[in-house]
């Protein structure tokens, strides 16, 4: 019999945002993701499944635009620059998410951010 899960899947992959924000999801390694979730690497696995389920569980814990605090945009950011363009499944979740929203607005939310990032 499969133990219970004694934890919240959307909170350890806000968790492990970080981790890709920092280090790119190509440069996340599996073992920083554990160290990162406190989680042995096979409930991790048994959890998400593989690293982009991971990411993709990060995704769907993205709030709206007009809530998205600099971490999500960061994480967000990546998605779009790195995953997205590669990957098809991370590329239809975000088409699903930005269908709605004001891609004007996105673009100096994210422009900003970058800016805001360099002048650190």
């Amino acid at each position: 019999m499969a133990r219970q899960r004694n934890f919240d899947k959307a909170v350890i992959a806000k968790q492990l945002m970080p981790v890709f924000i920092t280090r790119g999801y190509e440069g996340a390694s599996v073992s920083e993701l554990v160290a990162a979730s406190g989680l042995l690497r096979g409930s991790l696995y048994a959890a998400y499944g593989s690293k982009l389920g991971i990411f993709v569980a990060g995704l769907q814990q993205l709030p709206t635009l007009d809530a998205l605090p600099e971490q999500e945009l960061d994480f967000l950011i990546v998605a779009l620059l790195e995953v997205a363009p590669n990957n098809p499944v991370v590329k239809n979740f975000l088409q699903d998410y930005l269908v709605d929203i004001d891609t004007e607005q996105l673009a100096v939310k994210i422009g900003l951010q970058i800016l805001a990032k360099a002048k650190r």
